[in-house]
């Protein structure tokens, strides 16, 4: 999977757009190329960087707990 920043966007910000929640963060940077966890306070993005975001498979031990328009389509 793939994102395209939009100006400003941090590598947290991307996680929360891409996977809504920032834990994944460090699963981003890694995918990128950057091992440094301090660079994430620092980084700001310009328009049109891309970056490759792991995909995800849901936990379906929490699926059943999500609200139903949480839930992804069968």
């Amino acid at each position: 999977m793939a994102y395209v920043t939009i100006q400003g966007d941090t590598w947290d910000q991307i996680a929360l757009k891409v996977y809504d929640s920032d834990v994944s963060t460090r699963d981003i940077m890694a995918e990128n190329g950057v091992r440094d966890p301090q660079l994430l306070a620092v980084w700001r993005f310009p328009y049109g960087e891309l970056f490759v975001t792991p995909e995800r498979t849901p936990d379906t031990s929490t699926i059943a707990q999500l609200p139903p328009w949480r839930r992804p389509d069968d």
